[in-house]
């Protein structure tokens, strides 16, 4: 995909095209929060608007930040940004090579230090707020079910732009540990 291209899912968001990813994630945030609830800055348009075209504008608008997405995970993965990176990308990468296996607290911490609040994650992914915070404690018997519990952390990692499979069988091994000890 072409900077062009790109650039038009900055606009969707609202966003100068130098943004960066926790700027696009605040705005996809509150934009989707704007236009998918009955939010009190879209009442004067609540008859311009339909439903269908406040619909349509929601999925432009998560299209524009998953592609998003995808655009920092390449840039991050050029050779020109190969060995440069912003302070607040070192800490992260910092933590995440302290942690040799991804747990609920370690996306506790990634989350905390990106300064994301739980609420952001579970408005953004659908997943709701108590399976979220039963993942980060690791209350594994008040998860869902295997396949349902792998997508939701899944989820999450692509949400703080972590490598998902990497996260999910690493938290999925915890969880099948637990589950075996659990019937010995």
């Amino acid at each position: 995909m072409s900077q062009e291209e790109y650039n038009k899912y900055f606009e969707v968001l609202e966003l100068p095209a130098d943004s960066s990813l926790p700027e696009v994630r605040k705005a996809y945030l509150a934009l989707k929060d704007l236009y998918s609830t009955a939010s009190i800055a879209m009442m004067p348009f609540e008859d311009d608007i339909t439903e269908e075209r406040r619909t349509e504008i929601v999925e432009q608008i998560e299209d524009a930040y998953f592609n998003l997405l995808d655009f920092f995970d390449q840039k991050k993965k050029s050779p020109e940004h190969q060995g440069k990176s912003h302070a607040f990308d070192k800490d992260i990468e910092e933590i995440i090579s302290n942690t040799p296996a991804f747990s609920g607290q370690a996306l506790r911490q990634i989350r905390e230090h990106l300064n994301i609040g739980l609420y952001d994650v579970a408005l953004a992914t659908n997943i709701q707020i108590h399976h979220l915070e039963n993942i980060e404690i690791e209350k594994y018997d008040a998860l869902p079910a295997d396949l349902y519990t792998r997508g939701f952390v899944v989820s999450y990692a692509k949400y703080l732009s972590l490598d998902s499979k990497k996260v999910a069988d690493d938290y999925m091994n915890r969880y099948h540990s637990w589950k075996k000890e659990r019937r010995e």
